[in-house]
């Protein structure tokens, strides 16, 4: 194969990466919807580190560093937290609007 094909094959590899990153992030507002209908804390400490947990587990089973997709997920993680803080903050306040 040559470096060209190997490329072209990255770059189609790194834009699946990028989509299931967006439809993962799509799925945090309905996390977010859930935790407030159900008063449930927002950070959840104890998930975080079950999935750090489990995903670093199965990069194992492929050959990649624990650490590489704990730092991944992290990041991933991070980003949920973020979009997360920013929906159930938005929906607080509409909730609480007097009629």
């Amino acid at each position: 194969m040559e470096l060209k094909e190997i490329r072209e094959h990255l770059d189609r590899l790194d834009n699946i990466i990028v989509l299931l990153l967006a439809e993962r992030l799509s799925l945090i507002s309905h996390v977010a919807n859930y935790k407030l209908k159900n008063n449930i804390s927002r950070y959840q400490p104890d998930q975080e580190k079950e999935i750090l947990f489990k995903k670093g587990e199965i990069g194992k089973k492929y050959n990649l560093r624990k650490e590489y997709i704990e730092d991944i997920f992290k990041r991933i993680i991070e980003e949920s937290h973020i979009l997360e803080k920013k929906i159930m903050a938005k929906e607080a306040v509409t909730l609480t609007k007097p009629v």
